[in-house]
């Protein structure tokens, strides 16, 4: 739990940095790497074994896909 919440306070902290890039496309590969790894530390605590491998990297990916889309916004 511990683990998500530094993750979830470090992505909100760097999306609101990745405002200060130029272009796009640079905003956009920012909140993709934030979001992966916020939602690869999220995915981390659902699961146990080889499942928690498998929800991490649900999350990671789907993270990335978030974050990519809310950087453009």
């Amino acid at each position: 739990m511990r683990k998500s919440l530094a993750a979830l306070a470090l992505a909100a902290f760097a999306l609101g940095a990745a405002g200060c890039t130029t272009t796009p496309q640079e905003r956009r590969v920012t909140g993709q790497v934030i979001g992966g790894a916020a939602g690869a530390a999220i995915g981390q605590g659902f699961g146990k074994g080889s499942g928690r491998v498998a929800a991490t990297a649900t999350g990671a990916v789907l993270g990335a896909i978030v974050g990519g889309e809310l950087a453009q916004e």
